[in-house]
C-alpha cells in the first residue's frame, strides 16, 4: 500500500486487524481475516473514496466505543465480550458493519493464501459437458409473439 493510501493510523489498523479477526476467525488451517493482512486490503478500498473513508473511519471509533463500554480496549476484551461488541456495532451502525463484512469476505477470499488453502481453480470448459439447449423451452415466447412496437423509420 502506497503512503497515499494510508488513512488509518496504527492504532486503527490494530483495532481493524483485532475484528477481521472475530469476523473471520482462524479455523484448522484457514487463517483469521486480520492475520491474513485483509486490513490493508480494506484501507485501500476506504482510500478509494470519501463517503467510503468516512464510514470506515467512524465506523472503527464505533467499534472503540463499543469495546469501551465492555470494559477495554476491543483486543483486550475475552472473545465473547468481542462478538457482542461487533453486535452492538451493527445494530448502531449497519451500513458499516455491512460494508466491513462485505469487504472482509471480498478481501478473504480472494486472497491468494486462501485460494491455495481452499484447491480453488477455475472452471474449465473442458471438465464438463454442457446440457443441448431444450428449444421446447421456447414454445411459450413464440405463443406470446412480439411484446415491442414497430415504429417507423
Amino acid at each position: 500500500m502506497t503512503i497515499a493510501n494510508r488513512i488509518f493510523d496504527d492504532a486503527q489498523r490494530d483495532l481493524l486487524q483485532a475484528a477481521l479477526n472475530r469476523i473471520v476467525p482462524a479455523d484448522g488451517e484457514m487463517p483469521a481475516a486480520g492475520d491474513l493482512g485483509i486490513a490493508e486490503f480494506i484501507e485501500g478500498v476506504a482510500a478509494e473514496r470519501s463517503t467510503a473513508r468516512r464510514l470506515f473511519l467512524d465506523g472503527l471509533v464505533q467499534i472503540r466505543l463499543a469495546a469501551a463500554e465492555r470494559g477495554g480496549a476491543f483486543s483486550a476484551l475475552p472473545a465473547a465480550a468481542q462478538t457482542e461488541t461487533l453486535e452492538a456495532v451493527a445494530a448502531a451502525a449497519p451500513e458499516f458493519f455491512q460494508q466491513l463484512v462485505t469487504q472482509t469476505y471480498r478481501g478473504y477470499y480472494t486472497n491468494q493464501t486462501v485460494f491455495d488453502l481452499l484447491q480453488y481453480r477455475a472452471p474449465n470448459r473442458a471438465d464438463y459437458a454442457p446440457l443441448p439447449f431444450d428449444e421446447s423451452l421456447l414454445e411459450p415466447v413464440r405463443q406470446r409473439g412480439p411484446i415491442w412496437v414497430r415504429t417507423s423509420g
